[in-house]
């Protein structure tokens, strides 16, 4: 779940492949749950729980370098003594709690994988009560462990969990309490590929001359494939993706996303996409899913992803932010959970911009969530319950209305979003519509407000010794 990661692996469309067409209305249709619910959880969990590391990245060595502020200034002399040294997590804060892995050691964690607190129905049932209205969850990362059965591959339950199936359990709980189904699915597969693939962070053999390709164990390569035998890799790529995708969208009754995380390994034009499932394919074994861009290059809605790609403007488009609860990891660590306040904010962004809001929390080794994600979801749904209306079927306000803080709509009624930082300050909406009444969504106490020109609705608030944020219910004429 890094955004870059689609730099590496989003491969395009292949003009040959079958495209799935349908009409304007047919997709407003389609999309017509997705728009209106527009809050979500996502589950990120897999074998990386049982040392409490981040899925799949703590194996790829040389992060540290690449996802670092000042990668621009490193020079080819640098990434020569890097390379040089050998030692490809230098700098990582892994060395400081022993824990960098090789890829092999990563993988190993398989072996010890095996949750004995699995019950996704308390997942569902907190995220129902939170206001959520569907869930994505992992059915397989870029570390290639597959959490059913599959019969692709040999990294799956089948192989280390005597074919427990982890997903279709998940499944039947989002059924129980009316959420949507969502399949995350990564195109990469670092396991399949670990023959083929460099395990070194790939932006400094992009950018930079004279750097290996390292091997699962962390060693150079010492031979060069042929045209052959990436032809022959490239054609079982297909067929395995195929498999797996099929398996997901067969044998779980209706899935209503599938949420794609970079392409597969296969060069755009290759003939192998003629292999390897099509959106077509999809739409054939699912009609009506929803499918995320990330595979094919294209699909029914833009990902935004983490703090720093927040959506910035009002999305004409379809549009999701995915993040994590945690200030960056996205399975379970120990890395701190972001205020509260902050997420609901988010939320509010989202909201008021037409995008959806998919809220990341990962589990422990046993399927269990911390005491803290638990405490979180908690208020959310305790704020949702008194503020839930200015969430749910909204959209952003109206072309010819405008706001000093955050708003959506619904119908005649306006909603405004006052913040912990707004507080005590004043706040505006301008709208041609004349105003009705005024009052806090939550306790109905009506609010003080002046009309300018006749169009401007003006209030000042009290500090409020809530941090969370507060709501204020315009109804128009």
């Amino acid at each position: 779940m890094i955004a870059c990661l689609l730099a590496l692996f989003v491969q395009g469309t292949n003009a040959q492949q079958k495209l799935f067409k349908e009409t304007e209305d047919q997709k407003k249709e389609r999309m017509a749950w997705w728009t209106n619910d527009r809050f979500g959880m996502f589950i990120h969990w897999s074998i990386a729980a049982v040392r409490e590391i981040d899925l799949s990245w703590p194996m790829m060595a040389g992060t540290q370098i690449g996802w670092d502020a000042s990668y621009r200034k490193l020079t080819q002399d640098s990434i020569d003594r890097f390379i040089a040294d050998g030692d490809y997590f230098a700098g990582h804060k892994c060395k400081k709690d022993n824990s960098c892995l090789s890829p092999v050691e990563y993988w190993e964690q398989a072996r010890f994988f095996n949750p004995n607190s699995y019950n996704p129905e308390v997942w569902a049932k907190a995220a129902k009560a939170a206001g959520m209205t569907y869930m994505v969850f992992t059915a397989r990362h870029h570390d290639g462990f597959a959490m059913w059965p599959s019969n692709y591959g040999n990294l799956s339950t089948l192989n280390y969990m005597g074919g427990r199936d982890l997903v279709r359990p998940y499944v039947e709980a989002c059924r129980k309490y009316g959420l949507k189904v969502g399949l995350y699915y990564s195109g990469p597969d670092w396991y399949f590929n670990r023959t083929m693939q460099s395990f070194l962070y790939w932006r400094l053999a992009k950018d930079f001359k004279n750097v290996p390709s390292i091997d699962e164990n962390l060693k150079p390569r010492t031979t060069t494939k042929t045209a052959t035998d990436l032809q022959m890799h490239y054609d079982s790529v297909a067929v395995y993706l195929k498999g797996q995708i099929t398996e997901l969208l067969s044998n779980y009754g209706k899935i209503d996303m599938i949420w794609f995380d970079g392409g597969p390994d296969i060069p755009k034009g290759n003939p192998a996409w003629q292999k390897c499932i099509s959106m077509d394919d999809i739409h054939r074994l699912q009609p009506g899913i929803i499918v995320s861009p990330r595979f094919f290059g294209y699909g029914d809605f833009k990902t935004f992803e983490s703090d720093t790609d927040k959506p910035g403007e009002t999305q004409k488009q379809w549009a999701e932010l995915c993040t994590t609860v945690t200030g960056r990891s996205w399975g379970y660590t120990q890395t701190p959970l972001k205020p509260i306040n902050n997420l609901i904010k988010d939320l509010i962004l989202c909201r008021s911009r037409n995008a959806n809001y998919l809220l990341n929390f990962g589990p422990d080794k046993n399927g269990t969530f911390s005491t803290e994600m638990n405490s979180y979801l908690s208020i959310f749904a305790d704020w949702m319950k008194v503020n839930g209306s200015a969430i749910r079927g909204c959209i952003a306000l109206p072309a010819n209305e405008t706001a000093s803080i955050p708003a959506t709509a619904h119908s005649n009624r306006r909603y405004l979003f006052v913040t912990d930082e707004l507080k005590g300050k004043t706040i505006t909406f301008d709208s041609p519509h004349q105003v009705k009444k005024v009052h806090f969504l939550a306790s109905k106490i009506p609010v003080e407000f002046q009309i300018i020109n006749n169009k401007q609705l003006v209030i000042t608030l009290e500090s409020n010794s809530s941090n969370l944020p507060l709501v204020i219910k315009v109804e128009l004429k």
